[in-house]
């Protein structure tokens, strides 16, 4: 009887260092699993956050833009290089800093089809020329504002640049 009992205890002794053994393997291979999980989550996190950074740059832009034509439409004065330079700087004003001159890939241009003037500024260097900022298809005079920058969607392991555009139009109100 003995032999019966020890042979049982060395048998549930067996089976309690198998069970170990496989509690181990387990909790390995859910280790494994959670740095696979951990680093597609991360990943996603970061896609996320700067597409949501470059979604807020594209409204900063794009809300430039818009306040700049306004401000111009109104603005008094003679059309001039000074005129279009006081818009430009409301346009970039706007933006809250997506526009500053220091911002690589940041591009401004004022146009104003009456006089058939027009700036167009990159990254601080000002440029006076003649033309429209885009073809719209209208012919009465009008103030054109585009504002663009560059920027990049990073999702840990690739990115992407991506060119944030945004075009505004504004009737000109002012005698000329």
């Amino acid at each position: 009887m003995l032999k019966r009992v020890s042979g049982t205890r060395s048998k549930e002794r067996s089976e309690s260092v198998q069970g170990d053994n496989d509690s181990r393997r387990e909790s390995g291979a859910a280790m494994v699993e959670m740095a696979f999980i951990f680093s597609l989550l991360v990943m996603l996190l970061v896609g996320v956050v700067t597409s949501a950074i470059a979604f807020g740059q594209k409204n900063s832009i794009e809300n430039s833009a818009r306040e700049a034509s306004r401000y111009a439409a109104t603005y008094p004065g003679p059309v001039d290089n000074s005129w279009l330079d006081t818009i430009r700087d409301v346009a970039r004003a706007a933006a809250q800093g997506n526009l500053d001159p220091s911002v690589d890939g940041q591009y401004i241009c004022v146009a104003h089809t009456g006089s058939n003037l027009k700036l167009e500024d990159t990254n601080g260097s000002p440029s006076y020329t003649s033309g429209t900022c885009y073809n719209d298809g209208l012919s009465d005079t009008r103030v054109q504002i585009v504002t663009r920058r560059d920027t990049r969607i990073n999702a840990a392991f690739f990115s992407v640049d991506v060119t944030l555009n945004a075009p505004a139009t504004a009737r000109y109100e002012r005698a000329e």
